[in-house]
């Protein structure tokens, strides 16, 4: 190995980034097809979300197709990008060039995991068990696919054997809490999810500030701020319970992302707000604060069991542009019923497994005397999937380009106010009817895109009121899922609705 490489290695190794990138490439000038530079190159740049990292790898492997760390490595970028069915190739090739290593093994069990091919994930992870015994990452796999498989308890038997060995092992603690609490063992469970805090994906603002936590102390005339996590629905969700520290007496500041602010409130008039992120915050609002909790830590005071859920809407949506918008579609829909939908979910790392094709959606989308509204997000993707339901269902689905959820939330609010229904994946458009208090039918996943917070075993939520759950079956296709909606849906067209 030239002393250039090995330079720009031991800069990457010390976390010199950038000093390691110019290293990289002064190796890749003089010699522009030295596979290590490239592949190790290749590697840093994808973990800053270049997409020229990918590039660079695939031309190490060009040049030396039995590459194997390079194809590991492009797996897992590709993993990164969703691509599932191109990171599944190359960590075939990977298991094909080292049969005895469990890693390999365990690696090829955890792609097939998320492309939902269950029997040769569990062949590949029993593989690598058999080959190592406590790899943690195949035990975790096999604890996902026993919980996908209807077995949590099993399931946890193959974290605790992580978590003896690793008791600070942060994602098996987190994944653990969600086989719990996807049963409503909520007193371990809620225990559990403050693990997240310590995953290397960690999101929020936990550890950043100097209140003491809020562990269930009498919250009359306090101040408590509380802080959202992740991402919208989450939000949403866990916003439930903010109506119980009101009802506490507490004073609440709510730090949570700017798009929100609006929302929160006209659900909450006294509400304290802070928009994460942004700008300098009014000194009051910091001022003699008694706790601080992340909203998911109210779970653990606020929700010990499914009785103390009140199952109560608390969004407002703006009652004016509701009106308005509720009229433009009446005039589109000509006497028919409006049916808001949503079709994919953008979840990190859950998105291919929250998504059916777009084919199933035809049993639905021939249904009779509707007009379906889209309440997709991202439009980038939503006009192609659009045109595909005109050509291939014949069924052109209402778009509105005066409602954009991706930057107004206000307004995406009111267009689900005014709809008679909304059917969606487990996305946040469910978040949003639910917590406005109206009809929604959500798809809810077997697989490991399953949030915990639709539970198991239940076709309503104790979140909020009017959420009716259609489950794929454990380990299952989506077609009956879609079936029993379309005759769901072709029974709701023939009976009275409630005033709108």
């Amino acid at each position: 190995m030239n002393t250039l490489l090995q330079n720009a290695i031991d800069l990457h190794r010390r976390g010199g980034l950038a000093a390691a990138q110019e290293a990289y490439r002064k190796v890749l000038a003089a010699e522009p097809k030295n596979i290590d530079a490239l592949h190790l190159l290749g590697v840093l740049l994808s973990e800053q979300g270049n997409p020229e990292g990918l590039a660079l790898i695939e031309q190490a492997i060009a040049l030396k197709p039995d590459f194997k760390d390079a194809h590991k490595n492009l797996g897992n970028v590709l993993l990164r990008f969703g691509r599932l069915a191109d990171a599944e190739r190359h960590f075939r090739r990977v298991a094909a060039l080292a049969p005895n290593d469990a890693n390999a093994a365990s690696d090829l069990g955890a792609v097939l995991l998320r492309r939902e091919q269950y029997a040769e994930a569990e062949s590949c992870t029993r593989r690598a068990l058999a080959l190592q015994p406590d790899l943690p990452g195949a035990l975790r796999n096999m604890g996902a696919l026993l919980d996908i498989g209807g077995k949590p308890e099993a399931a946890r038997g193959y974290y605790d054997r992580i978590l003896a060995r690793q008791p600070d092992d942060a994602d098996t603690h987190y994944q653990r809490a969600g086989s719990l609490l996807s049963q409503g063992h909520f007193a371990e469970g809620w225990i559990e999810l403050l693990w997240r805090f310590k995953r290397r994906e960690s999101y929020g603002m936990y550890g950043r500030l100097k209140y003491p936590y809020w562990q269930g102390e009498d919250l009359a005339g306090k101040k408590i701020m509380v802080w959202t996590e992740q991402g919208l629905g989450e939000a949403l969700i866990l916003g439930t319970m903010l109506p119980d520290l009101f009802a506490r007496g507490a004073e609440v500041v709510l730090v949570c992302t700017p798009r929100l602010v609006p929302l929160f409130k006209a659900a909450f008039p006294t509400i304290g707000l802070i928009p994460m992120g942004e700008g300098p915050v009014d000194p009051a609002l910091k001022a003699n604060v008694s706790f601080q909790a992340s909203v998911s830590e109210l779970g653990r005071r606020l929700r010990p069991s499914f009785a103390a859920f009140p199952q109560k809407p608390y969004l407002v949506a703006d009652p004016t542009l509701t009106q308005a918008l509720r009229y433009k579609y009446t005039a589109v829909a000509q006497g028919r019923r409006i049916v808001g939908i949503s079709w994919f979910s953008k979840s990190p790392g859950a998105e291919a497994e929250k998504t059916p094709s777009l084919a199933h959606w035809a049993h639905i989308l021939k249904t009779p005397d509707i007009l379906f509204v889209s309440l997709q997000y991202e439009y980038g993707r939503c006009a192609a999937d659009l045109a595909a339901f005109a050509r291939d269902f014949g069924v052109p689905v209402f778009s509105d380009p005066a409602v954009d959820p991706m930057r107004d939330l206000v307004a995406f609010a009111a267009q689900v106010a005014a709809m008679d229904l909304t059917v969606s994946v487990s996305n946040t458009t469910v978040h949003f009817a639910g917590a406005l208090g109206k009809p929604v039918w959500t798809m809810i996943p077997s697989n490991r895109g399953r949030p915990w917070h639709w539970f198991v075993d239940r076709d309503d939520s104790p979140w909020y009121p009017h959420v009716r759950m259609f489950r794929q079956p454990p380990a299952g296709p989506w077609d009956s899922v879609f079936l029993d909606i379309a005759a769901a849906l072709d029974r709701w067209r023939n009976t009275p609705l409630a005033d709108h």
